[in-house]
């Protein structure tokens, strides 16, 4: 907040962005506070306790980060703020907000600041906190009523954690570079990169990327998108090993496929219904497909004009989402590609009585109970999905404007289709629906296992 008061500072709107210093103050005495005055407990964090804490922090997070908002009253209503602060933190992109480009220099650089922050928390929270469940979370069924105990962070992960943080922030100095080169001013480039990297798809203007003419700047995000949405755990080889990771990892590999074939196919129906073929046109197609594996949410056209198999290819982007230890949302790639090779053992299975097959991850054969977690996790994503889009309808809005704004929340993109498609916002929601809305998008964000452990009775009735 402070910085965001500094950017006011710059741009000569200090006076009307002072809340950003009060509050930021405020913040940190209620820090200092806690620190002082609250002891802890002698004991064991278990992976239960990391979950509810994560969780519990994200709210406090959400709540904290809608004070600017609304103190300098660009947003009146305390629930449209909770869910533009929520959006940033998720890394959505979701919006409430019109006529963006006229808002202060200091509250641009706060929602781009906060899917900025919340990228960074949710690798962290991959490193850190994942791996205690395993790939998928397939540790979550233990005989323990804790769950296997949370431990201490090691000096090899401290390393791990300083890597990821210099390479994030030197791919969003890098973006911000080669934005500004490219014809945007530095603090265009500065907010388009914190949220490119972050694949939270804040932009400064209503109709997003598609504000800026030719094909150099989608170009750019582009590629950078396709990076973020990347396993960053393979960053962490050796350079010599890294090349060779990326090439032989079986998500990073079928994330290359869908994003080929489905730019590709985009490119080819976009072709033919307009009867020609343009530069602008396979730059959109890269762009949007880009942006909904990577669950960024960023538009450089009016998609919701496309012929319906590009618009049924991007919905089946979205749902399936990024990679794993990514900061994209959505099933990830990893889990499709398990289910295809589940789906492909089944079969062999019926064909060949006595056909036996492990399934393999990157080489790896994986337990039965790791493939029956994977298995669970979509069960719970569509039954996520359709609860949210079934409640959404109580509050007056259409059967499809309720599965799209719940499709778009659960999987942390931020634009659908329909009435949430280009320069379309969540305003006409009311703050049930809002409040709704930003449990899933902290819902898919922790991926919904997190939600499932705290509302199971056998974590609420252990012995302390």
């Amino acid at each position: 907040m402070i910085l965001s008061f500094v950017v006011s500072l710059i741009c000569g709107e200090w006076q009307g962005d002072l809340p950003f210093l009060w509050t930021g103050l405020i913040v940190i005495l209620a820090g200092i506070c806690s620190r002082f005055f609250c002891k802890s407990r002698p004991g064991k964090l278990h992976i239960g306790d990391g979950f509810l804490i994560v969780l519990i922090l994200w709210i406090i997070m959400s709540a904290i980060g809608a004070l600017p908002y609304i103190i300098t009253g660009v947003i009146s209503d305390p629930s449209s703020a909770f869910f533009e602060s929520c959006s940033g933190f998720t890394t959505t992109g979701a919006t409430t907000l019109h006529h963006i480009n006229h808002l202060s220099h200091g509250i641009l650089f706060w929602r781009s600041m906060t899917g900025w922050l919340g990228g960074i928390a949710i690798l962290l929270i991959a490193i850190t906190l994942m791996p205690a469940l395993g790939l998928n979370g397939q540790r979550l069924n233990t005989p323990d009523n804790y769950g296997p105990v949370l431990e201490q962070v090691s000096p090899r992960m401290i390393d791990s954690i300083r890597t990821i943080i210099l390479i994030y922030t030197g791919l969003t100095l890098l973006e911000t570079i080669l934005l500004t080169i490219s014809g945007m001013t530095p603090f265009n480039g500065l907010i388009h990169s914190m949220s490119t990297v972050s694949t939270c798809g804040f932009s400064r203007y209503d109709n997003s990327i598609a504000h800026f003419e030719g094909c150099g700047i989608p170009l750019i995000m582009s590629a950078f998108m396709i990076i973020s949405g990347l396993n960053y755990h393979l960053f962490l080889r050796r350079p010599r090993n890294g090349i060779y990771a990326f090439m032989h990892n079986s998500e990073v590999r079928l994330y290359a496929v869908l994003l080929t074939s489905s730019f590709l196919l985009i490119a080819a129906s976009r072709s033919v219904a307009r009867g020609q073929i343009t530069g602008r046109a396979v730059s959109d197609a890269l762009f949007e497909s880009a942006s909904f594996l990577s669950t960024t949410g960023f538009l450089s056209a009016d998609y919701g004009r496309w012929p319906e198999l590009a618009q049924m290819l991007l919905l089946l982007l979205m749902l399936c989402g990024a990679c794993t230890a990514s900061a994209g949302g959505g099933l990830k790639v990893a889990r499709i590609s398990i289910l295809l090779k589940l789906v492909r053992h089944g079969v062999s299975a019926r064909l060949h009585t006595k056909f036996f097959e492990t399934v393999r991850m990157n080489g790896q054969g994986m337990t039965a109970d790791a493939v029956s977690s994977v298995a669970v996790m979509p069960f719970l994503f569509l039954s996520a999905l359709f609860s949210g889009a079934f409640l959404l309808t109580f509050g007056g809005v259409s059967l499809s404007t309720a599965f799209n704004a719940s499709a778009a929340c659960l999987c942390n993109v931020g634009h659908a289709f329909g009435a949430l498609g280009l320069s379309g916002t969540f305003a006409g929601f009311d703050w049930l629906s809002k409040c709704l809305l930003s449990l899933l998008m902290i819902g898919g964000r922790l991926e919904l296992y997190a939600i499932v452990i705290l509302l199971t009775p056998r974590y609420w009735m252990r012995e302390h």
